[in-house]
């Protein structure tokens, strides 16, 4: 039977399955609002198993306080609930990432050290305490600026967000994101003093699994002065999943060597433009190497990224 075009899995818009497309990063890292959200997140209202009609799932809101756990990350999940006929008072699940390891949920209540920590607890079934079970209604997963062993501690790593709604899985927005890193910050505290960019290169999602080939990566990035292999920096394309993830515990060179590097070249001599022949990919796609995804680019220096501006443009074909 013919496969419903509309409906094929990998289709990319409604172009050829093996069309190159290109995804390009484009911050000013003195603006935080051009900071990548780090995670998706929806949410059904569930009834669960058990569950009484005085507490009625409605809808949720997700809340980001970059200084909420001390000076660190605090994560406020909140369950608008009803009964026969009013209102009760929201349910709140807490995330701190004031530890240096996971915590599990408590009254609930919760500790993260990962991205991927963060994950994790979201997804839970139960946060314990009164209602926790209203913890089922949520799901999240990564985002375009996140890589599952990004530590989250340290201060002032991530940017406030006020109560947002989240969306319901399958409606005509698509997906809440949230969790923004704090563009001059994040990473300095915890990646051997060094900053960082982020962003996955999934296709057509971050989260998609399907292989690709990567057949050309260039662009600028400002005016760094360090970004060399020997400090274990520059521009680096890896491998991220979550089936491989190690629960960071070293420095960035130990950590970077649990993941599969795809590509990595100083930041002085990433390409300025398509088609370079000196630190370039395979531009041919009938050559180049076929890549099982999800991977994402970082690009890590020692300058300050308040003194940057990263312009990335990379190209990838589908593989049926």
């Amino acid at each position: 039977m013919t496969q419903n075009t509309s409906k094929h899995p990998d289709l990319i818009g409604s172009g050829s399955l093996q069309a190159p497309f290109s995804k390009r990063l484009a911050i000013r890292a003195t603006v935080d609002a051009d900071s990548l959200n780090c995670l998706c997140i929806a949410y059904i209202p569930e009834v669960y198993p058990g569950s009484t009609p005085a507490v009625t799932p409605k809808a949720a809101t997700v809340t980001v306080d970059g200084h909420g756990a001390g000076t660190q990350l605090r994560i406020t999940l909140k369950v608008k609930n009803h009964n026969a006929s009013t209102a009760n008072s929201d349910v709140s699940f807490t995330i701190d990432c004031d530890g240096a390891a996971k915590v599990d949920w408590s009254s609930g209540a919760a500790v993260a050290y990962s991205l991927k920590d963060i994950i994790d607890l979201i997804n839970e079934a139960d946060a314990g305490g009164t209602s926790g079970k209203l913890l089922g209604g949520f799901r999240c997963w990564i985002a375009e600026g996140g890589h599952y062993d990004m530590v989250c501690n340290g201060a002032a790593q991530f940017q406030d967000l006020a109560a947002t709604y989240i969306n319901r899985p399958g409606n005509s927005s698509g997906y809440t994101s949230f969790l923004k890193r704090d563009m001059a910050v994040a990473g300095s505290a915890t990646s051997d003093s060094d900053y960082y960019a982020v962003y996955r290169l999934g296709m057509p999602e971050p989260r998609d699994r399907g292989m690709f080939k990567l057949l050309d990566l260039y662009g600028s990035i400002g005016t760094d002065i360090g970004g060399t292999l020997a400090l274990d920096a520059g521009v680096i394309v890896m491998r991220d999943d979550i089936d491989d993830y190690v629960t960071p515990g070293g420095t960035w060179a130990t950590d970077l060597a649990n993941h599969e590097i795809v590509y990595w070249v100083d930041c002085a001599n990433l390409p300025a433009g398509a088609g370079a022949t000196s630190n370039s990919l395979t531009h041919t796609p009938d050559e180049a190497p076929v890549i099982r995804g999800p991977v994402v680019l970082l690009v890590k220096a020692n300058t300050d990224f308040d003194a940057q501006a990263v312009n990335i443009t990379a190209v990838l074909q589908a593989v049926a």
